[in-house]
């Protein structure tokens, strides 16, 4: 027997769902608007400048002359073996022993001194790139407000698989240029209250 209270209910959702208005949807590169952003910019040139500073701490270059006089010592105690007295090799011996606990040592040092910076110039890229990836998403929505968009979809993301997230999008608006160009835009000074009107009444 044929249901009709469910034929009429099917008809009028399809009936329904084909007069409402498809909804808006816009695109955002935001890759390349994080990417273009001067903050950005200007925060990979400060964790450069700071990854730099790392290699040029004192203990890097001692150890790394440590090590190359040792390399040194170790062929005259490998390749001069008949031509150094038993006294001198003794000697060469215990110098090329201290010599190699301190490289050592100094090495290890700077390896944790390293490490510990690396994970503060992380921690601090990451917070950097949170800080400015919401400030993306609050613009874009703020400009799918404004102008009746219902979805904005990022066309640079990927799943967890590596395939892109919006594989087909038909005649939807791009919003990547004019987000970069919000963000560019640097903020109007504001007013401040002392500020007076100027006086209509001034003769010219």
């Amino acid at each position: 027997m044929i249901n009709h209270a469910a034929t009429v209910l099917a008809l009028l959702l399809s009936t329904g769902l084909a007069a409402a208005k498809p909804p808006r949807v816009a695109l955002l590169r935001v890759t390349d608007v994080h990417r273009q952003l001067e903050a950005t910019t200007r925060s990979n040139e400060l964790l450069k400048a700071r990854r730099d500073e790392i290699d040029k701490d004192p203990r890097l270059a001692k150890s790394n002359a440590l090590f190359s006089e040792l390399a040194l010592r170790y062929k005259q105690l490998t390749t001069g073996t008949k031509k150094i007295d038993p006294d001198a090799r003794k000697k060469l011996e215990r110098e090329y022993a201290i010599m190699s606990r301190e490289a050592n040592a100094l090495r290890a040092d700077f390896e944790a001194f390293e490490s510990a910076k690396e994970r503060e110039i992380n921690a601090e890229m990451v917070a950097g790139m949170k800080q400015r990836l919401q400030l993306i998403e609050e613009t874009a929505r703020k400009l799918a407000a404004d102008e009746g968009y219902d979805w904005i979809l990022d066309s640079s993301g990927h799943t967890n698989t590596g395939v892109p997230l919006v594989l087909y999008a038909k005649n939807a608006d791009d919003l990547t240029d004019r987000v970069i160009a919000v963000l560019s835009t640097p903020p109007a000074a504001p007013v401040s209250d002392n500020a007076t009107a100027p006086n209509s009444n001034k003769r010219q």
